[in-house]
Protein backbone atom coordinates (compact mmCIF):
# COMPACT_ATOMS: atom_id res chain seq x y z
CA UNK A 1 0.00 0.00 0.00
CA UNK A 2 2.03 3.28 -1.47
CA UNK A 3 1.47 6.22 0.61
CA UNK A 4 0.72 9.09 -2.04
CA UNK A 5 3.22 11.62 -1.53
CA UNK A 6 1.22 14.70 -0.53
CA UNK A 7 0.38 12.29 2.48
CA UNK A 8 3.97 11.55 3.55
CA UNK A 9 4.62 16.00 3.24
CA UNK A 10 1.62 16.11 5.79
CA UNK A 11 2.68 13.49 7.74
CA UNK A 12 6.12 14.94 8.64
CA UNK A 13 4.92 18.33 9.16
CA UNK A 14 2.40 16.91 11.80
CA UNK A 15 5.65 15.63 13.45
CA UNK A 16 7.29 18.53 13.52
CA UNK A 17 4.28 20.56 14.72
CA UNK A 18 4.20 17.63 17.53
CA UNK A 19 7.44 18.24 18.59
CA UNK A 20 7.44 21.98 18.95
CA UNK A 21 3.91 20.94 21.32
CA UNK A 22 6.39 18.52 23.03
CA UNK A 23 9.52 21.26 23.12
CA UNK A 24 6.91 23.41 24.90
CA UNK A 25 5.69 21.38 27.80
CA UNK A 26 9.47 19.80 28.30
CA UNK A 27 10.16 23.67 28.83
CA UNK A 28 6.86 24.82 31.13
CA UNK A 29 7.92 21.56 33.08
CA UNK A 30 11.18 22.60 33.08
CA UNK A 31 9.50 26.30 34.40
CA UNK A 32 7.41 24.89 36.95
CA UNK A 33 9.54 22.80 39.25
CA UNK A 34 12.86 25.98 39.08
CA UNK A 35 9.57 28.21 40.06
CA UNK A 36 8.95 25.29 42.91
CA UNK A 37 12.96 25.43 43.89
CA UNK A 38 12.60 28.88 43.82
CA UNK A 39 10.03 29.41 46.17
CA UNK A 40 11.73 27.15 48.37
CA UNK A 41 15.09 28.06 48.66
CA UNK A 42 15.54 31.55 47.73
CA UNK A 43 11.69 32.85 48.11
CA UNK A 44 11.22 34.22 45.38
CA UNK A 45 9.00 33.37 42.33
CA UNK A 46 8.78 33.20 38.82
CA UNK A 47 6.15 36.29 37.43
CA UNK A 48 3.85 34.14 34.89
CA UNK A 49 4.17 30.45 35.21
CA UNK A 50 0.45 29.83 35.06
CA UNK A 51 -0.23 31.87 32.22
CA UNK A 52 2.33 30.19 30.57
CA UNK A 53 0.72 27.75 31.30
CA UNK A 54 -2.28 27.99 29.88
CA UNK A 55 -0.60 28.99 26.51
CA UNK A 56 1.28 25.48 26.48
CA UNK A 57 -2.30 23.77 26.89
CA UNK A 58 -3.78 26.03 23.87
CA UNK A 59 -0.62 25.32 21.91
CA UNK A 60 -0.13 21.86 22.54
CA UNK A 61 -4.19 21.37 21.72
CA UNK A 62 -4.24 23.03 18.55
CA UNK A 63 -0.71 21.93 17.26
CA UNK A 64 -1.88 18.24 17.86
CA UNK A 65 -4.73 18.17 16.22
CA UNK A 66 -3.21 17.02 13.13
CA UNK A 67 -0.93 14.51 14.37
CA UNK A 68 -3.62 12.83 15.95
CA UNK A 69 -5.99 12.32 13.12
CA UNK A 70 -3.33 11.00 10.56
CA UNK A 71 -2.59 8.47 13.51
CA UNK A 72 -6.52 7.58 13.99
CA UNK A 73 -5.85 9.26 17.70
CA UNK A 74 -9.46 11.11 17.79
CA UNK A 75 -11.85 9.22 19.79
CA UNK A 76 -14.90 7.07 17.58
CA UNK A 77 -18.03 5.71 18.28
CA UNK A 78 -17.95 2.61 16.90
CA UNK A 79 -21.02 0.32 19.11
CA UNK A 80 -22.40 -1.88 16.64
CA UNK A 81 -20.37 0.00 13.79
CA UNK A 82 -19.03 -3.44 12.65
CA UNK A 83 -22.51 -4.47 11.88
CA UNK A 84 -22.84 -2.61 8.94
CA UNK A 85 -22.25 -3.28 6.00
CA UNK A 86 -18.99 -3.06 4.39
CA UNK A 87 -19.25 -0.86 1.80
CA UNK A 88 -21.43 1.60 4.13
CA UNK A 89 -18.77 1.39 6.61
CA UNK A 90 -16.08 2.51 3.98
CA UNK A 91 -18.52 5.67 2.80
CA UNK A 92 -19.27 6.38 6.56
CA UNK A 93 -15.02 6.51 7.10
CA UNK A 94 -14.68 8.88 4.54
CA UNK A 95 -18.09 11.03 5.65
CA UNK A 96 -16.67 10.58 9.30
CA UNK A 97 -13.27 12.57 7.98
CA UNK A 98 -15.77 15.11 5.77
CA UNK A 99 -17.76 16.15 8.93
CA UNK A 100 -13.92 16.74 10.98
CA UNK A 101 -13.35 18.35 8.30
CA UNK A 102 -15.95 21.30 8.30
CA UNK A 103 -15.87 21.28 12.29
CA UNK A 104 -11.99 22.37 11.69
CA UNK A 105 -12.69 25.13 9.13
CA UNK A 106 -15.14 26.54 11.62
CA UNK A 107 -12.00 26.32 14.69
CA UNK A 108 -10.24 28.14 11.71
CA UNK A 109 -12.51 30.43 11.21
CA UNK A 110 -12.85 31.75 14.45
CA UNK A 111 -9.15 31.58 15.23
CA UNK A 112 -8.78 34.10 12.19
CA UNK A 113 -11.45 36.39 13.16
CA UNK A 114 -9.93 36.24 17.23
CA UNK A 115 -6.45 36.86 15.41
CA UNK A 116 -7.49 39.60 13.67
CA UNK A 117 -9.44 41.14 16.05
CA UNK A 118 -6.80 41.01 18.50
CA UNK A 119 -3.85 42.73 15.73
CA UNK A 120 -6.39 45.41 15.33
CA UNK A 121 -6.82 46.60 19.27
CA UNK A 122 -3.26 45.81 19.66
CA UNK A 123 -4.19 43.60 22.76
CA UNK A 124 -2.41 42.29 25.61
CA UNK A 125 -2.88 40.44 28.76
CA UNK A 126 -3.89 41.93 31.91
CA UNK A 127 -1.62 39.66 34.06
CA UNK A 128 2.33 40.85 34.77
CA UNK A 129 3.77 39.64 31.77
CA UNK A 130 2.08 41.80 28.99
CA UNK A 131 1.70 39.12 26.63
CA UNK A 132 0.45 40.56 22.90
CA UNK A 133 -2.19 37.80 22.28
CA UNK A 134 -1.22 37.86 18.97
CA UNK A 135 1.67 35.44 20.02
CA UNK A 136 -0.25 32.76 21.82
CA UNK A 137 -3.05 33.39 18.67
CA UNK A 138 -0.69 32.34 15.81
CA UNK A 139 -0.08 29.33 17.54
CA UNK A 140 -4.02 28.36 17.53
CA UNK A 141 -4.33 29.68 14.14
CA UNK A 142 -2.38 27.64 12.59
CA UNK A 143 -2.83 24.22 14.48
CA UNK A 144 -6.75 24.73 13.49
CA UNK A 145 -5.52 25.84 9.53
CA UNK A 146 -3.16 22.42 9.26
CA UNK A 147 -6.33 20.35 10.97
CA UNK A 148 -8.52 21.61 8.37
CA UNK A 149 -6.21 20.89 5.28
CA UNK A 150 -4.84 18.03 6.86
CA UNK A 151 -8.81 16.66 7.00
CA UNK A 152 -9.43 18.01 3.77
CA UNK A 153 -6.78 16.16 2.16
CA UNK A 154 -7.42 12.63 3.61
CA UNK A 155 -10.99 13.66 2.62
CA UNK A 156 -10.21 13.84 -0.81
CA UNK A 157 -7.93 10.68 -0.51
CA UNK A 158 -10.53 8.47 1.03
CA UNK A 159 -13.07 9.80 -1.58
CA UNK A 160 -10.28 9.22 -4.64
CA UNK A 161 -10.10 5.14 -3.15
CA UNK A 162 -13.44 4.75 -2.55
CA UNK A 163 -13.99 5.96 -6.83
CA UNK A 164 -11.03 4.06 -7.55
CA UNK A 165 -12.62 0.64 -6.16
CA UNK A 166 -9.62 0.27 -3.06
CA UNK A 167 -12.21 0.11 -0.26
CA UNK A 168 -10.14 -2.02 1.58
CA UNK A 169 -7.57 0.77 2.17
CA UNK A 170 -10.35 3.16 3.04
CA UNK A 171 -10.55 0.36 5.95
CA UNK A 172 -7.22 0.34 6.76
CA UNK A 173 -5.97 4.14 6.25
CA UNK A 174 -9.42 5.79 7.77
CA UNK A 175 -11.04 2.84 9.69
CA UNK A 176 -11.02 3.14 13.78
CA UNK A 177 -8.17 1.40 14.89
CA UNK A 178 -8.49 -2.29 15.76
CA UNK A 179 -8.33 -4.25 18.69
CA UNK A 180 -5.20 -6.34 17.17
CA UNK A 181 -3.44 -3.16 15.52
CA UNK A 182 -3.31 -2.12 19.21
CA UNK A 183 -1.63 -5.28 19.88
CA UNK A 184 0.64 -5.18 17.86
CA UNK A 185 1.62 -1.51 18.50
CA UNK A 186 1.80 -2.80 22.35
CA UNK A 187 4.24 -5.67 21.36
CA UNK A 188 6.48 -4.09 19.12
CA UNK A 189 6.82 -1.09 21.68
CA UNK A 190 7.69 -3.43 24.54
CA UNK A 191 9.81 -5.28 22.27
CA UNK A 192 12.10 -2.33 21.32
CA UNK A 193 11.47 -1.65 25.59
CA UNK A 194 13.02 -4.93 26.57
CA UNK A 195 15.60 -5.11 23.62
CA UNK A 196 19.57 -4.35 24.32
CA UNK A 197 21.05 -1.39 22.70
CA UNK A 198 23.09 -3.10 20.73
CA UNK A 199 20.47 -5.68 19.55
CA UNK A 200 18.69 -2.11 18.57
CA UNK A 201 21.92 -0.93 16.96
CA UNK A 202 22.15 -4.66 14.86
Amino acid sequence: MTTPFALRLLDRVTVILALVAGVAVAFLAFLIVFDIAARSLFRFSVQGTDELGGYTLALTGSLGLAYTLIRRGHPRIDIGFRLFPLKLRRALHVLALATLTVFALFMTQHALSEFRTTLTFGSVTNTPLKTPLWVPQIFWVTGTGFFALTGFVLTLHGVLLLATGKGAQVEKRYGPVTIEEELEEFLHSEALTESSPAERKD
